[in-house]
């Protein structure tokens, strides 16, 4: 069995990171990208490893009732995307299992009761931020590969959009995005214009040449949007004209657009070292959430889905059983998204995170939201100077965490397992990251309730908040 070769086979289920599971007539797993269970697929394998064979879908003979046509032209070659081609119910569906069977099958954990999967209002034009890559050329999918001049000719020109599936150096253009709303996509298009116009080039990932890296467009609910633009540092006149002219022309155009900030980023790493510089405009956003107003900078951290953030909040707050007399803290505090909503709810909050910029927004927002039993701190909480700071806060009743993809250290882990907050609420984007450390924090804890919530329509992703019982002896 060899790559390019073409197979039958019957799809299972949906396994981690939204990937379709399908098996030989001899046991071997077969990972399938663009398949849905109960299908009958005709595929194409991609690579052969030790222990399972990974693969494309190239044609579905017998469909799931749930499969649908997606709505986005890029849906299949995008990255942005992948369970376009699944009924939201469906999506909705196999994220409730995921969370289900990471803590069951990861972890091996018992749970009180699982809540069913809060879905999202919407399932398109949600998003509150999307990054857009710039790249010198545009990748040309293979459907399009049949027009050869046209399509080698449109190959040179620059793209901004999304990477292409599986590839960091290939750019899929992307005129509109379904994710996010009509105004962001008009700021998408109107940046884009100009650079074409501009002669500007866009930046080529292997040989770190270009001027535009990435366009970061932030949304509220309150109508307001940032742009963000992220480049090396200028070489030529035009890469300074092409700043001036979106400060200038696209506030006139994009009346929403209240912000544009730039910022230099000469490294190899995707996140701009800083300083950010404001262009044009304030250096912030407005969002309210739970009655909580909120000033997002350009490098601030928040929640991803507009509609949603209520809802999410609510879900915490109701995680946390407050009784109004608690001290709590708050990990991965961000820019205060749930520290203060929170601080209405006890004595004494404290947010810990590791940016300093969010920190400084965070206490902003409690100043400006008369919020006086809220502070806020910047450590690292991987690192033992950051576990010593710990030490000297007071003992908390209640401790919430919100980490990355990545989870808690260890040793994190450790540290809460000394303390012995009576409750921990785990709020974590990835299932799997958050079995693990729940299995560690079993050792004093048990876990009475999760409640799955959909932040992120059209993709695997879920978020899932935990709550931990410290056990009575």
């Amino acid at each position: 069995m060899k790559p390019g070769e073409l197979l039958e086979l019957d799809v299972e289920s949906l396994g981690f990171e939204g990937i379709a599971i399908a098996r030989l007539d001899t046991g071997i797993v077969v990972q399938l990208r663009g398949g849905l269970p109960g299908e009958r697929v005709r595929a194409r394998i991609r690579r052969k490893r030790r222990s399972y064979i990974e693969g494309d879908v190239v044609e579905v003979i017998a469909p799931s009732p749930w499969r649908r046509e997606p709505p986005c032209p890029y849906a299949g070659d995008c990255g942005g995307c992948t369970w376009q081609h699944a009924e939201y119910t469906e999506q909705a569906r196999w994220k409730q299992q995921h969370v289900r069977d990471a803590l069951e099958r990861i972890a091996g954990v018992v749970v009180g009761k699982y809540h069913p999967l809060v879905v999202s209002p919407l399932e398109f034009g949600y998003r509150a931020k999307m990054e857009f890559s710039c790249s010198e050329r545009t990748w040309i999918p293979n459907k399009l590969w049949e027009s050869m001049e046209p399509t080698a000719m449109e190959r040179k020109r620059s793209a901004i959009g999304l990477h292409v599936r599986g590839r960091f150096d290939a750019v899929l253009d992307i005129e509109k995005c379904l994710l996010q709303d009509e105004v962001a996509n008009a700021i998408l298009a109107a940046v884009r214009q100009r650079v074409r116009s501009s002669g500007v080039l866009c930046y080529n990932q292997r040989t770190r040449e270009g001027f535009l890296r990435n366009i970061i467009i932030r949304r509220t609910s309150l109508n307001e949007a940032m742009l963000v633009l992220v480049t090396t540092s200028p070489q030529h006149e035009s890469d300074h004209q092409l700043l001036n002219r979106c400060a200038h022309e696209l506030p006139e155009i994009i009346p929403q657009l209240v912000s544009i900030i730039w910022a230099v980023n000469d490294t190899p790493s995707p996140v701009p070292p800083g300083p950010y510089q404001t262009l044009t405009g304030r250096e912030y956003i407005r969002e309210r959430l739970a009655g909580v107003e909120f000033r997002i900078s350009a490098q601030s951290f928040f929640q991803a889905n507009i509609p949603q953030l209520e809802r999410f909040v609510a879900c915490v707050i109701e995680a946390a059983s407050l009784e109004g007399n608690e001290t709590l803290w708050d990990l991965y505090a961000g820019a205060g998204t749930l520290t203060l909503p929170l601080a209405r709810k006890c004595t004494r909050i404290i947010g810990v995170e590791s940016n300093v910029h969010a920190t400084t927004d965070a206490r902003a927002n409690a100043e400006r939201n008369g919020i006086t039993n809220a502070e806020f701190i910047t450590i690292d909480l991987h690192s033992p100077a950051g576990w010593d700071v710990l030490d000297r806060l007071p003992q908390p009743d209640v401790v919430i965490t919100d980490p990355p993809r990545a989870g808690m250290h260890p040793k994190l882990v450790e540290y809460l397992l000394r303390r012995k907050p009576q409750r921990i609420v785990y709020v974590s984007c990835n299932p799997a990251t958050q079995a693990r450390d729940v299995e560690l924090l079993t050792a004093c804890y048990h876990v009475t309730a999760v409640q799955p919530i959909d932040m992120f329509p059209q993709t695997y992703h879920v978020e899932s908040i935990a709550v931990l019982q410290r056990y009575a002896n």
